[in-house]
């Protein structure tokens, strides 16, 4: 079964759509991890679903249903899938009523891809509906959203993701021992994963070093030794400091093993500095294969250490 209750953030979505009145071309914008395609399949059942075809639904989840095309190229979106893309739009139904595509992570067509892609939004065969998921909002040619009916699945604050968390029976969860980019769906695929010990040790690590805990050159040690890629021991090293500049701006007030941290005294414009400056290594890290993993993270932990007082 295609069910969305357990997402309340998309059922109540879902609920506001008219599909007896659905626009032939839709995309859904949103994080990655929110759910878009779930929702976007779930549109498609109901759209491809009547009562002559009881298996249309198993159909639908197996992705096998005879009028259901979804891409299949995650990474590109290139000229040969749109032309697949359109001569099945101009196929006759074979099981349902109507035909339905799901163009998933559209952000990665190219120009080509989406000039090809505009007459068929403009002048969609009968019956055919074309539902398009985007993880960057506004990345694509202005003409396509004016062609498409737009649902936007915004993030979920703190509270939301985790009662969230905790309704999937997780009741340890605490929001701040993981990055606040990652979205709810990927915080429970890291925890059934048993990735999630990477990020608290991480996190627990940085808590320490916050508050004079631990010595730069053993907090470098410890970040070094964890199990997870340079690259996402930075993202979330940013985040951290990110989220505890954020508090000191906005007074809110941290909270549980966190608590200590309200007491931290620092200057809110050098963290910002050090932040913008992190950033931009970070984009250097990302491009540059060559740059040293201990050589980059000693370089931020003693830029933080400057910063950072209790």
């Amino acid at each position: 079964m295609i069910g969305i209750e357990e997402y309340p953030w998309i059922n109540n979505i879902y609920q506001d759509i008219d599909i007896s009145n659905l626009p032939h071309a839709s995309i859904i914008e949103g994080s990655k991890g929110l759910g878009k395609f779930l929702l976007a399949k779930k549109i498609a059942n109901d759209i491809l679903s009547n009562s002559s075809n009881k298996s249309s639904e198993t159909l639908i989840l197996n992705n096998s249903h005879p009028d259901l095309f979804i891409n299949s190229d995650n990474t590109k979106i290139l000229i040969n899938e749109i032309r697949q893309l359109i001569d099945f739009s101009n196929l006759s139904s074979a099981v349902s009523n109507a035909k339905v595509i799901i163009l998933q992570n559209c952000e990665n067509m190219n120009l080509e891809s989406q000039n090809a892609i505009l007459k068929t939004l403009e002048e969609p065969p009968e019956n055919t509906f074309i539902i398009m998921t985007s993880s960057k909002r506004k990345s694509l040619n202005q003409t396509i959203y004016s062609r498409c009916n737009k649902i936007l699945i915004k993030d979920l604050d703190q509270n939301q993701v985790t009662d969230w968390v905790k309704s999937q029976g997780i009741e340890d969860f605490n929001f701040y021992d993981y990055p606040s980019y990652l979205a709810p769906m990927d915080i429970l695929e890291n925890i059934e994963n048993g990735r999630a010990n990477d990020y608290l040790d991480l996190t627990n690590i940085l808590l320490d070093f916050s508050l004079n805990k631990l010595s730069p050159n053993n907090t470098l040690k410890k970040i070094i030794d964890i199990d997870l890629p340079p690259v996402d021991k930075i993202n979330l090293i940013i985040d951290f400091y990110t989220n505890l500049l954020k508090f000191k701006e906005s007074k809110t007030l941290y909270s549980g093993k966190f608590i200590n941290l309200n007491n931290l005294d620092f200057s809110k414009i050098l963290l910002s500095d050090v932040i913008d400056e992190l950033n931009s290594l970070r984009d250097m890290f990302n491009k540059v294969s060559g740059l040293n993993e201990t050589h980059t993270l000693k370089f931020i932990i003693f830029k933080l250490n400057t910063i950072i007082k209790q």
